[in-house]
């Protein structure tokens, strides 16, 4: 049976807030002592509250003409940067694969690009992440930004820093190696209106015995760009428990958690981020049984069909280290309406692992997260930031050089909840009290942490 429960222990202690004078890149990892493993997961943690403040984005300044390095340049960035979502086959509903195109949508694109939400705003990280979609997401650098504002300030420059381009992005989509398709069992109808949702669906696996996986991709459906499905995902059923929920046939309004195995512990897929995949050497093991397929979804303005699939992608024989998940949440969660507060969770580690990707989840309420790990001497190293959580735009991190995590320290994971009118995303007015729950009206926000132990064994008690 690949569930076992260890005992859990947490730190309520404040980390000393010390910043390290040099960032350590080979992170001295944090401490669980005990934890609640169920395939992979973990179910407690401490809870410190305190107030937080945001700062506004720099205000606008005046634009110089377009230079000769500008026009060079810029079709470069543009390709990486924009065409792996806006080309003939991405996920953006807006093509810009054509100086037509761009021309005519010109205004918003820079109106977009000036006011930084486009390209979308990704989880951040010091150290170097895998991006085996090649999405290009993440803030545009200062230079890229002020080279794509030159570039869309008027139709002549436009003209002049995109002759045609190509539909294909920079850098060549590589397809990976398949093992097979998964595909969820029934079907549920999307509404045309309304607010974000999830569903969770079941996907019977055909494999008798555990297998191994590098990772996933998405299955998109005929008209990627007129899909509701925004993000999705997954998590192992070997008892096949999810079954129960789905009466019908067509998903469960729930979070995709088997037990306390949390969604997301075998990866995340999204619209932006197609592909999943671990880096080398390391592996999923996926037990036979069922998938679990938690749905992310927003309405299109017309009632839709899903049916979630996704594609798995062969890990190989040198892909030995087998990949767990702890996974930290606010628990009791309340919010008062009108406050907007963080949340601080502690998590000590009692045994030497390698931190492989962060997996983020949340609802509406969910404004933003970070990830330190804080040593024994109160040395802190911050591992992932994301100062502007959206759910329909995330995208799960994975680390190229997967850093160590050495016993005795300490994994602060905050959580910046956001109950106020300011929130952009705020679904009421005025605002409600908040409590744990489904969004688009309650909040289950969840930081995942994909980890391998450094020896054969695999997370002790």
């Amino acid at each position: 049976m690949l569930h076992r429960i260890f005992p859990l222990k947490f730190s309520i202690a404040r980390a000393r807030a010390e910043i390290c004078g040099a960032l350590r890149f080979s992170v001295v990892g944090f401490s669980v002592v005990g934890f609640s493993v169920v395939g992979f997961s973990v179910v407690g943690f401490s809870v410190v509250g305190f107030s937080v403040t945001s700062s506004a984005a720099p205000p606008a300044t005046e634009l110089p003409s377009p230079t000769a390095a500008d026009i060079a340049d810029i079709a470069d960035i543009f390709a990486a940067r924009c065409l792996s979502c806006h080309d003939s086959d991405g996920p953006a509903p807006i093509r810009f694969d054509n100086t037509a195109s761009i021309l005519r949508h010109r205004a918003l694109m820079r109106a977009l690009v000036e006011d930084r939400s486009m390209p979308p705003a990704s989880a951040e990280s010091t150290l170097a992440l895998i991006d085996s979609a090649n999405t290009g997401r993440g803030a545009l650098s200062e230079d890229e930004r002020t080279a794509l504002l030159n570039a869309l300030q008027s139709e002549a420059s436009v003209k002049a820093a995109f002759p045609e381009i190509a539909s294909a992005s920079a850098t060549p989509k590589v397809a990976s190696p398949s093992a097979g398709r998964v595909i969820a069992r029934g079907t549920w109808r999307v509404p045309a209106r309304g607010g974000m949702g999830i569903r969770s669906f079941y996907a019977p696996l055909d494999h008798q015995a555990p297998i191994r996986l590098r990772g996933w991709r998405m299955i998109p459906s005929e008209n990627p760009a007129r899909s509701p499905i925004r993000y999705v995902s997954l998590a192992a059923d070997p008892a096949r428990i999810s079954r129960i929920l789905d009466e019908n046939g067509t998903g469960a309004e729930a979070m995709g958690d088997v037990g306390q195995v949390p969604s997301g512990s075998l990866g995340a897929l999204s619209r932006t981020a197609p592909e999943f995949m671990l880096p080398a050497g390391f592996a999923f093991e996926l037990p036979a049984g069922d998938l679990v397929i938690e749905t992310t979804v927003e309405p299109i303005g017309r009632e839709v069909a899903i049916q979630p699939a996704v594609e798995m992608l062969t890990a190989q024989s040198s892909d030995t280290r087998t990949v767990e998940a702890l996974a930290a949440r606010v628990v009791p969660l309340s919010v008062a309406a009108g406050e907007r507060v963080d949340r601080v969770v502690h998590i000590e580690i009692t045994q030497e692992l390698d931190l492989v990707g962060v997996v983020a989840k949340g609802g509406v309420f969910l404004r933003g997260f970070a990830v330190d790990v804080v040593a024994a001497d109160g040395c802190r190293t911050p591992i992932a930031r994301d100062r502007d959580f959206r759910m329909n735009l995330t995208a799960p991190l994975v680390f190229r050089n997967p850093p160590e995590l050495s016993k005795g320290s300490v994994i602060e994971v905050r959580f910046d909840l956001d109950n106020t009118p300011q929130n952009p995303l705020q679904p009421f007015d005025p605002p409600r009290p908040l409590a744990a729950g489904l969004p688009p009206e309650g909040e289950d926000a969840a930081i995942v942490l994909l980890v391998a132990t450094r020896d054969t064994r695999r997370l002790q008690q």
